[in-house]
């Protein structure tokens, strides 16, 4: 799979490379990420031998790495010069400060990482070392990057009442420049563009006398976010291209392919299908060399839409299968990194323990020599008697425990069949009710059938036996009764089967369903079919199968998740109808969880269509799951 990504980048690169010397804008792919840090630093670092020296060397290159993105170091910086501040036994003034830092360095890496738990926790621990009466401006930087991992968490409004306190207590500059900032980023996830964008233009403002060129290059991106929202699209383009060109000088190489992938983004809205390929190519080759899997879903996302535009769907579904693949990539490393941490918190742990362990014992062999000196066979005698009733008492324990596990197992175990007991007794219920309503229908069709079919044909007969002349008047009555009858019968028919599975096709029915689901909610869903011909031409039972199947999802999703972003993928290759279902949500333990009655209807269903269905869930990382379904 990873070779033929590589090919399909490599063979996209080499057909649009004579066309990128003919473009007006230059976009550059790099092997690797280019050296940033100066070798001398290195070279200082390696030699320093005092403490302040060598934390403020730490310190440069960490910042260098959080300008220029590069996550991996930002983690390995911070905690040098965590580890750096913690070995000097002696009381420095300005310990603290550089621990604050260091705090401060952490919480950036790990924020990128996206492990917010532990971003989280160094700020609170930064904030607690670094109070606002003796470290003003730290004590600041800690509470906006604090609020910076709220707003990543989507927890909006904590995340704005710590902007708003910044703003309004704040006298620093740089601070005041940040919290406006990170107020217009809120505003606009909020879609209140006309204030997001005063905020934007107050910190543009800032910025004529506080330089931050590279939060003047996010500004630039977020505007041309809004101009794209607004459908200026040329607007946002040169927002965009300012920001590629400026963002490649000053080496800032997250921003720049950020840049370049809303550049490919415009390009494709305006119709210019191999400009984006292109543009998005050459992101996606950085994206692959410097291993950003996130972004590399992103640009895979925009290339799909390309390929289904020029409707080569083979290579739709190809890159629809990356796109799942990276998606389990990205939460597989997540919980890689979480699992290595705990397992380092854990070893550090075991070694705390086998230090006091060793001192509890040494105190022990001191304080039992000095017995053994004073007190002898008093104390051998005393410890026979303390130690049979201790025995005793234990043995007594261990059997009360013993006991009582029993107990906990079998009630346990009562309410397992409690538990089961009323499951069953829930089905009952269904399949009862179930029961009532199609003898209920029954009821109403006899009725329907008796009542009206049947008198008009009682009626025809009585005539047709009673009528020995040819009587045209006659005739005629007879006639149009047996037409009446006829529309009687094709209209119950019509009332058994539902018409709107009958005169829609399926993508229009998700659609409309997707549509009403929204006006009524805070998320955001996606609906992609591809290709959207082929699957409307889907019949019934298949037809009505697959809504019911994506109705429950997205019942379960609104019910449980959390979600505020849903994405549907309706793909159909050769004979595999493959449906895709991914959210943002909290997620749930897929090995652990108990299997509901909603993905219980769901596999019935599947087994009556000889599909299947695969669940990949981690807690607080959402959802994916991918349901393949034969069709002739």
């Amino acid at each position: 799979m990873m070779r033929n990504r590589h090919l399909y980048i490599f063979i996209i690169l080499i057909s649009f490379s004579v066309n990128a010397q003919e473009k007006k804008d230059w976009y550059s792919a790099f092997g690797k990420t280019p050296a940033l840090v100066d070798s001398y630093l290195y070279k200082e670092l390696k030699n320093a031998k005092d403490f302040q020296t060598r934390a403020k060397l730490i310190d440069t290159i960490a910042s260098i790495h959080i300008q220029t993105g590069i996550t991996d170091s930002i983690i390995y910086y911070g905690n040098l010069l965590q580890d750096e501040v913690m070995s000097q036994k002696e009381l420095l003034l300005n310990r603290n400060l550089y621990l604050s830092k260091a705090y401060h360095i952490l919480g950036k890496g790990k924020l990128e990482k996206g492990l917010y738990d532990d971003a989280m926790k160094h700020h609170f621990d930064g904030i607690e070392i670094s109070p606002i009466e003796e470290m003003e401006k730290m004590h600041n930087l800690h509470q906006i990057a604090l609020g910076v991992v709220y707003l990543h968490q989507l927890e909006v409004e904590t995340a704005l009442s710590i902007f708003e306190t910044c703003i309004k207590n704040t006298e620093d500059k740089e601070v005041l420049l940040l919290a406006i900032k990170y107020k217009a980023d809120i505003l606009l996830f909020q879609k209140k563009t006309e204030e997001a964008k005063e905020n934007y233009k107050k910190a543009q403002e800032l910025l004529l006398t506080q330089k931050n060129i590279k939060v003047d290059l996010d500004i630039k991106i977020r505007l041309g976010r809004i101009d794209v929202f607004e459908n200026k699209l040329e607007q946002g383009l040169e927002h965009f291209i300012s920001v590629k060109d400026q963002a490649l000088k000053h080496n800032f190489y997250d921003l720049y392919i950020d840049a370049v992938i809303r550049v490919g983004i415009i390009y494709y809205r305006q119709g210019h299908l191999e400009a984006s390929q292109m543009v998005l190519s050459t992101a996606y080759a950085n994206t692959l060399q410097w291993n950003k899997l996130e972004l590399q879903r992103d640009v895979i996302k925009v290339l799909r839409n390309i390929e289904v535009a020029e409707k080569d769907y083979e290579n739709a579904y190809n890159l629809m299968t990356q796109y799942v693949s990276i998606s389990n990539q990205i939460l597989e490393n997540q919980n890689k990194v979480i699992a290595k941490e705990m397992e380092a918190k854990y070893q550090t742990l075991q070694k705390e323990k086998e230090i006091l362990s060793l001192k509890e014992e040494q105190l022990l062999k001191e304080s039992e020599i000095k017995r053994q000196r004073t007190i002898k066979k008093a104390f051998l005698i005393g410890f026979l008697v303390v130690l049979i009733p201790v025995i005793a008492l234990l043995f007594l324990y261990f059997q009360k425990l013993k006991t009582q596990i029993a107990l906990n197992k079998s009630q346990k175990e009562v309410n397992s069949q409690k538990v089961y007991g009323l499951m069953k007794d829930q089905e009952l219920n269904l399949v009862k009710a179930t029961m009532d309503g199609q003898n209920k229908e029954r009821r109403r069709l006899a009725r329907e059938l008796h009542d009206s079919i049947g008198g008009n044909l009682a009626s025809i007969k009585l005539q047709l036996s009673s009528n020995t002349s040819n009587n045209e008047s006659i005739q005629t009555k007879i006639l149009n009764q047996i037409d009446e009858t006829y529309h009687q019968v094709r209209d119950l028919s019509h009332n058994l089967a539902s018409k709107k599975f009958q005169n829609n096709g399926i993508s229009t029915l998700i659609k409309e369903y997707v549509n009403n689901i929204e006006q009524g909610s805070k998320q955001k869903i996606s609906f992609n079919p591809h290709p959207e011909e082929k699957i409307n031409e889907i019949e019934n039972p298949l037809k009505e199968e697959l809504f019911k199947i994506i109705q429950e999802l997205l019942t379960n999703t609104l019910k449980h998740a959390k979600a505020d972003q849903i994405d549907i993928y309706l793909n159909q290759y050769q004979t595999i109808l493959q449906l895709l279902f991914e959210d943002n949500g909290i997620g749930f333990n897929s090995e652990k969880m108990a299997e509901g009655i909603g993905f219980k209807n769901i596999k019935n269903r599947l087994h009556s269509l000889s599909g299947n269905m695969v669940i990949d869930s981690t807690i607080d990382r959402g959802t994916v799951i991918n349901i393949e379904i034969p069709v002739s």
